[in-house]
């Protein structure tokens, strides 16, 4: 599976036996020092958090071209297609889901030295490794 941002392009591959998910900067992207400069700032992000309700960072490659980033794969897909295909979520799951996404931005605002915002949460990027 391909799917393409403005800020790279990610696919599924193995890595060490699992499942993982890789974003590429393609090499033409090299030339756009927005998006090389944000790029780097991802990784310093992704590599400073540890959080069981945001996506772990596994590794990456900056050294050579293309430069990539490697994550945890969330199988299960995210809350926006669920939405689509099943409809509203039973409150239980609704309430757990709710606190989940909390946790996870509660570590992000509460992040040292410097809070982390996240400033695009939205159904599309909550994503599941389990079946709700």
């Amino acid at each position: 599976m391909i799917w393409e941002t403005l800020q790279g392009t990610f696919r599924i591959a193995k890595w060490r036996g699992i499942q993982v998910a890789v974003k590429t900067l393609e090499e033409e992207l090299f030339t756009d020092e927005y998006k090389v400069r944000a790029f780097r700032d991802e990784l310093a992000l992704l590599q400073k958090i540890r959080h069981p309700n945001v996506v772990q960072f596994l590794g990456a490659v900056t050294q050579s071209t293309p430069m990539i980033i490697v994550t945890e794969y969330l199988s299960k897909g995210d809350l926006c297609a669920y939405l689509k295909l099943k409809g509203a979520l039973k409150p239980r799951i609704a309430v757990k889901l709710a606190l989940d996404i909390a946790r996870g931005m509660n570590y992000l605002h509460e992040h040292k030295p410097e809070a982390i915002i996240h400033r695009d949460l939205e159904p599309s990027y909550v994503l599941f490794c389990v079946h709700l």
